[in-house]
């Protein structure tokens, strides 16, 4: 969060006085102007409502089902919560979050008090939630995500708990001043000390530019719903948002089709001319009858290298088919099989002698995908059969093809081999890319037990 110590101090004297004034709507009154309904207003504690700070209402397009996993973001003293267990019923489970220790406190305390035990209250920043990856249905939020500094590493975070095409509907304050001539785009992770985050005006951004951020997260169908009367300076006012989450496999596919059909491949900085370590090590662990295949193999010229040595048993997998006709066009060769299929959909049809991966692993964020990767890895290897991974190392870029990344040394990638997996090497590599700068690399060599 943005001046954390700030927004902390002022939600606690909220927390401990919710009818002073503030300076901006809350309560009652507030809760019915944002349209929420007479029979949340009759069911819940009366007490609750005096710390309705909302600044429009996420449940009025909101499709949250009986027994859904709701998190909200940044719940105060609960009243969205509370709303949520309303439509979730007990079969259901509500997640609130919050950074103001004291406004956990109350948030729980109107669980109690409105007799919900499905429910949960932690304290926690909105980056880093302790939730399992694809665990939650529906994500809210209320005048809360504006307040954070770094809304990319928000959204991030809300596409690892959502579950595939779970659904994000939130209401916040946007920045409606006229822009100035002489503006530039400006990253969302700031840290002004300049003006005032909790009165939600240092930490707002366009309706444009917060949508573009939600899209590049990966959300589709991502719209404004409206605005809301709701303001707190003459540069903001309230509007309601709703997204669906694209699962990762479509997403990834649109992503690395969409490279392939608008960039020369032979210039993005993760190509090689000549795939020399990838050769150097598929030589050193096979032999010329081995059946190989090489994952998310966009349009490298590993194939050719292959070919050209005696290799005849060749698989190249990748989720974009245009990357897949770039191959078929530049090689033509009865020895090579193409399946476009994402890597963690995968269903091998044999069993491989090697399979290679130069830059795929370390796209996958989540434990979740990491856990399946390997899965897939094994199913498809014959026992004792070697693999062949390679990622950017500890030391090396934190992102690629404008994609996030993990890094990774020995010691990180031995936490994530399952036990019928084996490291026997790691080398480190320079990549020199197209346009002379250089890439940190590391290969892992896995052997199937």
């Amino acid at each position: 969060m943005a001046d954390s110590t700030q927004i902390i101090a002022l939600y606690t004297e909220l927390a401990q006085n919710p009818s002073k004034d503030f300076g901006w709507a809350k309560g009652l009154e507030n809760a019915k102007a944002h349209g929420y309904k007479d029979e949340w207003i009759d069911t819940l504690p009366s007490e609750v409502w005096e710390y309705c700070a909302a600044v429009g209402n996420p449940f009025k397009y909101a499709d949250i089902k009986e027994g859904d996993t709701v998190l909200d973001l940044g719940c105060g003293g609960g009243v969205d919560v509370l709303v949520s267990r309303l439509y979730t019923g007990e079969s259901g489970r509500v997640i609130g979050v919050d950074i103001t220790p004291k406004m956990v406190e109350i948030a729980s305390y109107h669980a109690k008090l409105a007799g919900f035990s499905n429910i949960e209250i932690l304290e926690s920043s909105f980056d880093a939630v302790d939730l399992e990856d694809e665990s939650v249905d529906v994500v809210i939020s209320n005048g809360a995500i504006n307040l954070t500094a770094c809304k990319e590493s928000v959204f991030a975070e809300i596409y690892r708990v959502l579950k595939p095409q779970g659904k994000i509907y939130f209401a916040d304050m946007i920045d409606i001043s006229e822009p100035s001539c002489c503006s530039i785009d400006q990253s969302s992770c700031c840290d002004s000390n300049q003006e005032d985050w909790a009165n939600c005006v240092a930490g707002t951004l366009r309706q444009d530019e917060l949508m573009g951020i939600i899209e590049k997260a990966g959300f589709a169908d991502v719209t404004c719903r409206g605005l809301t009367h709701y303001t707190t300076a003459k540069t903001t006012q309230g509007a309601t948002f709703s997204a669906e989450k694209i699962p990762s496999d479509i997403r990834r596919e649109k992503h690395w089709d969409g490279i392939f059909k608008s960039v020369d491949y032979t210039q993005v900085l993760w190509h090689q001319d000549v795939p020399q370590k990838s050769f150097e090590l598929i030589d050193k662990y096979t032999k010329k009858d081995a059946h190989i295949i090489d994952v998310g193999c966009g349009a490298s010229h590993l194939v050719d290298y292959l070919l050209q040595n005696g290799y005849k048993n060749i698989t190249l997998l990748d989720t974009s088919k245009t990357s897949l006709d770039i191959v078929k066009k530049r090689v033509k060769s009865e020895n090579i099989k193409f399946q476009c299929s994402d890597i963690l959909n995968f269903k091998a049809d044999k069993k491989f002698d090697l399979w290679h991966d130069r830059a795929v692993f370390h796209f996958l964020l989540s434990q979740k995908e990491r856990q399946k990767y390997f899965e897939v890895l094994n199913h498809t290897l014959k026992e004792g059969a070697i693999a062949i991974v390679s990622t950017f190392r500890t030391d090396g870029p934190i992102q690629c093809a404008g994609l996030d990344i993990m890094q990774y040394n020995h010691t990180k990638i031995l936490l994530e081999l399952p036990d019928s997996l084996e490291l026997i090497e790691s080398e480190e590599q320079i990549h020199i890319t197209p346009k002379i700068s250089e890439q940190e690399y590391i290969y892992f060599v896995i052997r199937k037990k």
